[in-house]
């Protein structure tokens, strides 16, 4: 179990115990007294999206905010955030935002990946951020993509799936906003590392026989 203490901004001063625990998590997002905290237990929990939404001024950035939202089965989302102005701390609050989502992923998420991962395995059709994964190919937008020919490049707020034949066969999601982003390029990166390393073996069967 971890505990991490957040103090969401300048109006919100007041210092909220996250708990990160194998079988839950427990943030005290409320402010009634009999009725502080919020908790989604690890078999409930669905999914995640997390990011930075920059806060602008008249002329610059000002501030940021870190958001991370996790996604229970009835699709409903807990919302943890927590905010800084002109730099203040910031290398303080970046390692808190970093220190959770590391959290989050050990106890959690690449549980839900491996979970997507054998789905796929055993040829079940799998959907995730609105990205249909078949047994050889992907599906989005009446578009589709064999594995051989897909790639994947990474920025650090979105990631593009795109065709290496056909570079405008893409899509671009951001893992702040789309629903399960982070979540789905771990599962096509697995997949596609499976797919380089079959193909490898293919073509060494093929010189060896020769």
């Amino acid at each position: 179990m971890k505990e991490f203490t957040i103090v969401r901004g300048l109006f919100d001063t007041r210092k909220r115990s996250l708990i990160i625990d194998d079988n839950f998590i427990k943030f005290e997002n409320k402010d009634q007294k009999n009725d502080l905290f919020t908790i989604i237990k690890k078999e409930d929990i669905a999914g995640i999206r997390y990011g930075i939404h920059f806060i602008d001024g008249y002329k610059f950035t000002i501030g940021r905010e870190y958001q991370i939202f996790i996604r229970n089965k009835s699709d409903k989302e807990l919302k943890i955030f927590f905010k800084l102005f002109y730099r203040r701390k910031l290398d303080e609050k970046h390692q808190l935002y970093c220190d959770i989502v590391d959290e989050l992923w050990e106890k959690f998420i690449n549980e839900i990946v491996h979970n997507y991962l054998s789905k796929y395995r055993n040829n079940e059709k799998i959907n995730i951020s609105g990205i249909e994964i078949d047994e050889d190919r992907i599906r989005f937008n009446k578009k589709e993509i064999l594995f051989e020919d897909l790639e994947l490049k990474q920025y650090r707020h979105h990631f593009m799936i795109f065709s290496k034949e056909d570079n405008y066969n893409n899509k671009m999601l951001y893992y702040l906003k789309d629903k399960d982003a982070v979540i789905l390029f771990s599962v096509l990166k697995t997949i596609i590392k499976d797919e380089q390393l079959r193909t490898k073996e293919i073509s060494d069967r093929k010189v060896s026989g020769a």
